[in-house]
């Protein structure tokens, strides 16, 4: 289920936009349980009605956090706040062989970066829509440049985000087992480090949240 009809983007820079790409998420309990090493924060958002909204999600913000070091980034990853902390609920154990990935000398946090966030148009959120579905002209990218910026992922905050695979699982929260709402996309770019996020701009993140449990829930797809 998605969040909303429309969603954001990132805006410009600013010193007290509702967006933080980066950073490090200093809650109590935001460690790979696999590692003991501090969770990856791709974003944190303000949440608030008017802006990125999350119906039922009663606290003030929201982060964004993964790691790619583990075997975490193998399969469902889900954590829930506890008031100031998290707690890790669902994951893939094992360390496994990950030197060198996602990519050589990958970054413990990347450096935070404050953006506002912005409304996407309903001229794109349509192309996105088309590009989603199963009729879609395999030609629109191609013939359509807006439509071919549209279809590389990117970051989204509610709204229907592009999806690199079209046949979106639904996600069953962990704790209540109700279905998730859909309220973010994660890409590569991290606007402060060259390799990015993931290393590879068609790596997607998708994230759920269920408001009456406050858990997130993170999966990993590739094109």
């Amino acid at each position: 289920m998605f969040l909303s009809e429309d969603g954001f983007f990132v805006g410009p820079a600013s010193a007290t936009g509702g967006l933080i790409l980066g950073g490090t998420c200093a809650l109590k309990g935001a460690i790979s349980p696999n590692t003991s090493v501090r969770l990856t924060q791709f974003a944190h958002v303000h949440v608030g009605a008017g802006a990125f909204f999350i119906p039922g999600w009663e606290l003030p913000d929201i982060r964004f956090l993964y790691s790619w070091k583990c075997n975490i980034h193998e399969g469902s990853f889900s954590y829930r706040y506890l008031g100031t902390s998290i707690e890790v609920v669902e994951y893939i154990k094992g360390t496994g062989d990950h030197e060198g990935f996602p990519y050589e000398n990958y970054p413990d946090s990347f450096q935070e970066v404050r953006r506002e966030l912005q409304r996407i148009s309903e001229e794109d959120q349509q192309l996105i829509r088309q590009l989603n579905s199963p009729d879609c002209d395999p030609d629109l990218e191609y013939d359509n440049p807006r439509a071919n910026e549209l279809s590389t992922p990117t970051h989204q905050f509610g709204g229907v985000p592009y999806l690199v695979d079209p046949e979106l699982p639904e996600k069953e929260c962990i704790l209540c087992d109700k279905e998730m709402l859909l309220v973010a996309a994660i890409g590569n770019d991290s606007y402060s480090n060259e390799y990015g996020f993931s290393g590879d701009d068609f790596v997607q993140i998708l994230y759920w949240a269920c408001p009456k449990c406050h858990v997130v829930s993170a999966l990993n797809f590739y094109d």
